[in-house]
């Protein structure tokens, strides 16, 4: 990727990127995949998920933002 595309506002070369969800293990995965792509670009990646998910988040290397209540709660 070019350096110029790689700027941004504040003309740094860090991204830092919250990804957010809530709900089952299908409304994760897409996130999971796009945090680990933005990791491998070089942006500092963190997930905001219920704790249900942390050790998925930890096997891909993704850290886990948590502060909601687990799923099972909400059943």
């Amino acid at each position: 990727m070019p350096a110029e595309a790689r700027t941004y506002g504040d003309e740094s070369s860090e991204m830092r990127v919250l990804l957010s969800t809530y709900g089952s293990r299908g409304d994760l995965e897409p996130m999971v995949g796009l945090a680990v792509r933005l990791r491998a670009l070089s942006a500092e990646v963190r997930v905001y998920v219920p704790p249900d998910f942390a050790e998925l988040l930890t096997r891909v290397g993704a850290p886990l933002v948590t502060g909601v209540m687990p799923i099972g709660v909400w059943l």
